[in-house]
């Protein structure tokens, strides 16, 4: 659902965002049992990238602009510091030879790190996103990819949404929450696919 965008291997980029070891090890606090499932989907997509020649970046917390340090509330805390294996890429998912990782110093993958200016320096124009958390960094960076001009493809099935404590309306589920974001994203910013839909482009593409 959504605007009608092709991916293509010449135009298009898969970003795989925020699936780090800290996120994806049960002994971590927070974690969602739904990421095994997440996981596999996001290995679907890598598999299929990799077959079509489209090329991989795993966006991941870190230094990115020398400029922005870490936010002072996240000081101190145990996970996610930046230059620790917690930051890094599962090594079962990658990155191959020619693959990247961008550092962000925030939720989305534009601000302080060199994810736009990588894009345009290979010529794409259209990112495929997987990863977490739909409702954080993925919306965010879907978002500010349309501030850049660029064309996104949202796989649904292969971003982990978490459902929201009550912040003083009530709780909202994974499925309400997924349901609203999908909806706004896909009115205006990203076609909507499953993992499905875009390994079949994929292999047309070959």
């Amino acid at each position: 659902m959504g605007p009608s965008i092709k991916i293509g291997p010449k135009t298009g980029a898969l970003v795989v965002h925020d699936v780090v070891n800290d996120f994806v090890d049960p002994h971590q606090p927070g974690f969602d049992p739904e990421i095994g499932r997440v996981l596999d989907n996001v290995a679907k997509l890598l598999d299929a990238a990799r077959g079509a020649r489209l090329p991989v970046v795993f966006m991941a917390p870190g230094q990115g602009d020398p400029s922005i340090g870490p936010r002072p509330s996240d000081k101190g805390r145990e996970r996610l510091v930046w230059g620790t294996p917690g930051c890094d890429v599962p090594a079962r998912l990658g990155p191959l030879a020619g693959e990247e990782i961008i550092r962000k110093p925030r939720y989305g993958g534009f601000f302080g790190s060199e994810l736009a200016a990588h894009l345009k320096a290979t010529g794409r124009d259209t990112i495929v996103v997987c990863g977490l958390s739909l409702a954080g960094g993925v919306e965010t960076t879907i978002r500010d990819a349309f501030n850049h001009d660029l064309k996104s493809v949202l796989v649904s099935d292969a971003c982990l949404c978490r459902p929201l404590a009550d912040q003083g309306w009530g709780d909202v589920s994974r499925e309400e929450v997924s349901k609203v974001i999908l909806s706004v994203l896909a009115q205006r910013f990203a076609r909507v696919a499953t993992v499905a839909e875009v390994c079949d482009e994929l292999a047309v593409s070959l």
